[in-house]
C-alpha cells in the first residue's frame, strides 16, 4: 500500500479530497455523481489521472486496485565539505579525486593530468612540482615494484579516492622521523573504500596497416586486504608496460615532438626512439596473513626488440680547434628482463616492527650496430669510415633488506636498524670493429682495428644504518645515527686482437684484473624540535671515506689507496601556515664514489679515435645541496602555487680532460682522461601557478623553470668553464564546460645557451616553441571523438638535423552495452607522417645534436571490453540514488538519519 497519497475526486456536481491510509485504502462519502475523475499524487511515484463511468445509483462503488509506478527526480548536487581540494603537509601534497571531473573509463593517468602542479608527458612520465616521480604505491604499498606506468596507465580513475605526492626518505625515515639525503618523489594512490571488494578487468585487441598490432589485458581483484593484479601486453607500437631502468644520459633540452597517449586507455605512445616490438607481463600480490603479518610483492617480465636509426653531429671544442663528427647510426637491440620484488612485514606487538624485502633481477641483452662517420678539424676533412659493434650481456643480481624497529615504553624513544646486502654479476662479450681512412697521417692512411673483449664485473654491497631517538621534552628530541656502506668490485677484462686474415691474439696490455672497494662510515647527531606549526633539525655528521684497489696487468701488480674526510652539517626547517600552505628549507651533503669507467687503470680503445683512460687515484666527490620550497592552496579562490629553489656545489668534482694527439697509425686521437677539481655548481628554480574558474570548468596553469650549470672541464689540460642556461615556460588551459566536451590547449617555450671560457667561438644557443592541444568530444552519449596534436618550431640546431614536426593523432570511438563496457575505436597516429625526435646533449667539452626515428603514421582498429563489479564498504562521496535505494548518513555521537 502507498501511504499518505493525496486523492482528489472531481465530478460535474462536486469536488472531494482525501488521503490513503496505512494500507493504501481510501473512500469518499456522499458522492453526488457516478461519473467522475480521480487524480492521485504522492512523492516518489508518477501521478495517476483516471476517469470512471458508472450508472447512477445509491449503492457503494468498489474500485479495482490502482497500481502506481515509481518515479525519482534527481535534485541539484549539494556538496558539504570541510576538507580543502588540495591538502599540503610537510612532505605530502594530497588531492581528492572526486573534485576533478572525469568521464567513464578514464585512467589514473587522465586524473593526474588534471592535478595542479603535476605534468604527464607524451610518454607517460610524471613530473610533480618540477621533480620526476620515480615510484608508485597503492594504499601505501609498492605496486609492481613501484613501476610508475604500470599503475597510472592501467588503474581506472573511478576506483581512486585520493592522490598523494610524497617526498619519501625511505621506510626507516617513515618510522623514525630521521631524514637524511635527497628524498624521492613518490606517487601514492588510495583506493576508494567502496571498491575494496570486487574485480575489474580490461582487454584490448587491435590491428592496423603496416602490420601494426596490439593486445592488452588488465585484471584486478580486491577482497578487503587482498589484492591481485595481472598485466599483459603484446604490441609493435612502442607501448612499454614496465620500466626496467633503461635509457641513456640526461638530455638537457628536447627539441622534437613525438605523439602520445590519448585518454581512455588503449592508445599506445610512439614517443620512444626507434621502432619497438614489446611483449611483457606481470603479477602483483598483496594480502594480510593474520593480524600481525602482511605480504606484498610482484614479478615483471619484458622482452623488447628495438630498431633505431639516428643522425648525430658532435662538436668537440679545443683552443683554436673545432673538431666535428657527423655520423649515421643503425642499431638493433634485443633485451629480456625479469624482476621479482617481495616484502614481508611482521608486527609481533605494538612496540616492534620487522620488514624483510628480498629482490631478484635478471637482464639479458644482445645489441648490434654500425656507424658511418665523417670527421672534420676546423672544417678540413680529417677522417671518414665506419665503426661496427656487437655486444651480448647477462646481468643477474640478488639482494635483500631487513628493517628492525623498536619503540620503547617511554614516549618518543625509538631505536631502528636497517641492514642491506646486494650482489650483482654481469658478463659481456663485445666485438668492436673500426675501419676508416685517416687524411692527417702520411697522406691517406687506412686504419683497421678489430677487437673482441670478454668482460666480467662483480659487485657486492653491504650497508647498515642505525638510528636512536631520545626525547628531551614533549617537543624536542636528540637523534643519533650511524651509517656504514661497503662495496667491493671485481673486474676482469680479456682483450683479443683480430687481423684482416682472421688471426686471433691476446692483447696483454689491454687485458687486466682490477679489484677495488669503496667504504664510508658516517656518524652524526641531530637536535630536532617539533611544534604544532613548525619543526626544525640541526645537526652535524662526520664521514671518512676510503677507496683502495689492486690491478694486475701482464703479471704486474699495482695498488692505490685514497682517503677522504667530510664534515656534513644538517639543517631542516618546516613551517605549516595551515593545512593548505607550507614552507620547507633543507641542507644536506653526500659523497659519490667514482665509477668503474673513471677508475679503470687500463685504457678502453674499442674506438681507437676516442680511447678512454681511467684514473685509479681519483677521490670521491662530495655534494653540498640546498633546497627551498613554498606551496600554497587558497581555499577560497582555488589558486594553487608551487615554488622551489635548489642549489648544489660539488667538491672534488670528477671531470674529463680531452687531450688531442697524432697517432702514427690511427691519426687524430681524442683521449679522455679523468681528474678531480672544484668549481662545479648548479642552481635550479621552478614555479607552477594554477587558477580555476566557474567551478573548475576552466583551469589556467602557468609553469616555468630556470636552470644554470657552471660546468668545469679540461681541453688539452687547460681548464674550461662552460656556462649553461636552460630556461622553459609553459601555459596550459583545461576547458571542461560540459560533460560532453574536454579541450586542453597549451603552449611552451624552451631556451638553451652554452658559453665556454676557453673557446669563445663555440658558444651556441637553441630554442623551441611548442603548441599542443588534446580534446575529447562525446556525441549522442555513446560516440567519442578525440584529437591530439603538437607543433614544434626549433631554432639553432645543426641545419642537416633540424626539423619542425607537426604530430596529429585522432580517433573515433563507439561505445556499446550497458554501462558502456565495450568500445570499438578507429584511430590514426601521426597523420602527417612527421614523427621524429631532435635533442641536444651538452657534456664536458662537447655539444651533441641528435635526430632519431620514431613510430610514424599508421591506422588501427581496436576493440576494448571492460568488466567490473564491486561490493565494498560505503564511500564518503556523493552517489546517485534511484527509486527504492537506501542512503544512510551516520553522525558522530551514534545517531543516524535514514532515507528510503
Amino acid at each position: 500500500g502507498v501511504v499518505g497519497a493525496s486523492i482528489k475526486l472531481i465530478s460535474p456536481k462536486d469536488s472531494l479530497v482525501t488521503a490513503s491510509n496505512v494500507n493504501g485504502a481510501f473512500s469518499f462519502k456522499n458522492v453526488k455523481s457516478s461519473t467522475f475523475t480521480i487524480t492521485i499524487t504522492t512523492l516518489g511515484f508518477e501521478s495517476v489521472n483516471r476517469r470512471f463511468l458508472y450508472n447512477e445509483g445509491t449503492t457503494a462503488l468498489h474500485l479495482d486496485p490502482i497500481v502506481m509506478r515509481a518515479q525519482s527526480k534527481m535534485l541539484n548536487e549539494i556538496v558539504i565539505s570541510g576538507t580543502p581540494t588540495v591538502t599540503i603537509k610537510e612532505d605530502t601534497v594530497e588531492y581528492r579525486a572526486s573534485d576533478y571531473k572525469l568521464r567513464e573509463n578514464a585512467l589514473a593517468e587522465d586524473l593526474l593530468k588534471k592535478l595542479p602542479g603535476v605534468e604527464v608527458d607524451k610518454d607517460g612520465n610524471v613530473t610533480a612540482q618540477g621533480k620526476s616521480v620515480t615510484k608508485v604505491r597503492v594504499n601505501g604499498k609498492d605496486f609492481f615494484g613501484g613501476d610508475l606506468k604500470a599503475a597510472t596507465q592501467n588503474l581506472p580513475a573511478d576506483i581512486i579516492d585520493k592522490i598523494q605526492l610524497v617526498d619519501d626518505y625511505g621506510d626507516q625515515a617513515n618510522l623514525t622521523g630521521v631524514k637524511n639525503g635527497d628524498p624521492d618523489k613518490i606517487l601514492n594512490i588510495q583506493i576508494r573504500p567502496d571498491k575494496n571488494k570486487g574485480f575489474m578487468s580490461r582487454g584490448t585487441l587491435g590491428g592496423g596497416n603496416k602490420e601494426r598490432y596490439q593486445a592488452n589485458l588488465n585484471v584486478n581483484t580486491f577482497n578487503n586486504t587482498q589484492q591481485i593484479s595481472f598485466l599483459g601486453n603484446l604490441n609493435n607500437t612502442n607501448s612499454n608496460l614496465f620500466n626496467f631502468g633503461g635509457g641513456g644520459g640526461m638530455r638537457v633540452m628536447v627539441g622534437g615532438g613525438g605523439g602520445g597517449r590519448m585518454g581512455g586507455g588503449g592508445f599506445s605512445s610512439g614517443g620512444s626512439d626507434g621502432i619497438t616490438l614489446v611483449g611483457s607481463m606481470g603479477l602483483n600480490y598483496r594480502d594480510e596473513w593474520g593480524k600481525k603479518v602482511s605480504s606484498y610483492g610482484s614479478y615483471s617480465f619484458s622482452h623488447r626488440d628495438n630498431n633505431l636509426t639516428s643522425n648525430q653531429l658532435q662538436q668537440n671544442n679545443f683552443q683554436n680547434t673545432l673538431i666535428s663528427n657527423d655520423q649515421n647510426n643503425v642499431n638493433n637491440t634485443l633485451s629480456t628482463n625479469h624482476r621479482l620484488n617481495w616484502n614481508l612485514e611482521y608486527r609481533p606487538d605494538s612496540l616492534n616492527y620487522i620488514k624483510f624485502s628480498p629482490t631478484f633481477n635478471y637482464s639479458q641483452s644482445n645489441s648490434n650496430g654500425i656507424s658511418n662517420y665523417i670527421q672534420n678539424s676546423n672544417s678540413v676533412l680529417s677522417s671518414q669510415g665506419l665503426n661496427a659493434n656487437g655486444s651480448d650481456s647477462k646481468s643477474p643480481s640478488l639482494g635483500a633488506n631487513l628493517l628492525l624497529n623498536h619503540r620503547f615504553a617511554k614516549r618518543g624513544r625509538n631505536a631502528s636498524l636497517n641492514l642491506s646486502v646486494n650482489n650483482s654479476n654481469s658478463s659481456r662479450n663485445d666485438d668492436q670493429l673500426s675501419d676508416y681512412t685517416n687524411y692527417t697521417v702520411n697522406g691517406n692512411t687506412d686504419v683497421y682495428r678489430h677487437q673482441q673483449m670478454d668482460i666480467s664485473n662483480q659487485s657486492l654491497n653491504t650497508g647498515a644504518n642505525f638510528t636512536y631517538n631520545e626525547p628531551l621534552s614533549r617537543t624536542s628530541n636528540l637523534e643519533l645515527n650511524y651509517n656504514f656502506n661497503y662495496t667491493k668490485y671485481n673486474n676482469d677484462r680479456e682483450t683479443f686482437d683480430l687481423n684482416q686474415q682472421g688471426t686471433v691474439s691476446r692483447n696483454d696490455l689491454l687485458s687486466k684484473n682490477y679489484d677495488y672497494y669503496f667504504m664510508t662510515n658516517r656518524l652524526g647527531v641531530n637536535y630536532r624540535v617539533n611544534q604544532k606549526k613548525y619543526n626544525y633539525t640541526l645537526g652535524l655528521s662526520v664521514q671518512p671515506t676510503l677507496l683502495e684497489g689492486n690491478t694486475l696487468i701482464a703479471n704486474t701488480l699495482t695498488s692505490n689507496r685514497n682517503k677522504g674526510l667530510n664534515f656534513i652539517p644538517v639543517a631542516r626547517y618546516s613551517y605549516n601556515f595551515s593545512r593548505t600552505r607550507s614552507f620547507n628549507a633543507s641542507y644536506f651533503g653526500r659523497s659519490n664514489e667514482p665509477s668503474y669507467t673513471q677508475l679503470q687503470p687500463t685504457p678502453d680503445i674499442s674506438n681507437p679515435q676516442y680511447p678512454v683512460y681511467g684514473n685509479p687515484n681519483l677521490g670521491a666527490e662530495f655534494n653540498h645541496m640546498v633546497n627551498v620550497r613554498y606551496n600554497n592552496f587558497d581555499f577560497n579562490s582555488g589558486n594553487v602555487v608551487f615554488t622551489s629553489l635548489s642549489a648544489s656545489y660539488t667538491e672534488n668534482r670528477i671531470v674529463s680532460n680531452i687531450i688531442r694527439r697524432q697517432d702514427p697509425a690511427v691519426g687524430l686521437v681524442q683521449e679522455t682522461h679523468y681528474l678531480n677539481t672544484d668549481g662545479f655548481y648548479t642552481v635550479n628554480g621552478f614555479y607552477n601557478f594554477s587558477k580555476p574558474f566557474d567551478e573548475k570548468k576552466y583551469v589556467f596553469s602557468l609553469n616555468g623553470s630556470a636552470n644554470y650549470n657552471n660546468n668545469v672541464s679540461f681541453s688539452d689540460s687547460q681548464k674550461n668553464i662552460g656556462k649553461n642556461w636552460i630556461l622553459s615556460q609553459g601555459f596550459n588551459v583545461q576547458i571542461n564546460p560540459a560533460k560532453w566536451l574536454e579541450v586542453n590547449p597549451g603552449a611552451s617555450y624552451s631556451y638553451n645557451k652554452n658559453t665556454n671560457s676557453l673557446v669563445s667561438n663555440t658558444n651556441t644557443q637553441v630554442s623551441s616553441w611548442g603548441l599542443n592541444m588534446n580534446s575529447k568530444t562525446y556525441l549522442f552519449n555513446t560516440w567519442l571523438v578525440g584529437i591530439d596534436f603538437s607543433k614544434i618550431f626549433n631554432k639553432g640546431y645543426s641545419s642537416n638535423l633540424a626539423t619542425d614536426p607537426f604530430i596529429m593523432n585522432t580517433y573515433l570511438e563507439k561505445q556499446f552495452f550497458k554501462g558502456k563496457t565495450g568500445s570499438l575505436r578507429l584511430q590514426a597516429y601521426d597523420l602527417f607522417d612527421q614523427n621524429t625526435s631532435v635533442s641536444r646533449n651538452v657534456t664536458a667539452n662537447s655539444i651533441i645534436d641528435s635526430r632519431s626515428n620514431r613510430l610514424s603514421r599508421y591506422f588501427m582498429l581496436s576493440f576494448t571490453m571492460r568488466l567490473q563489479k564491486f561490493n565494498g564498504q560505503a564511500n564518503n562521496m556523493p552517489m546517485q540514488q534511484g527509486p527504492g535505494q537506501r542512503m544512510e548518513y551516520r553522525r558522530e555521537g551514534g545517531g543516524s538519519m535514514n532515507f528510503h
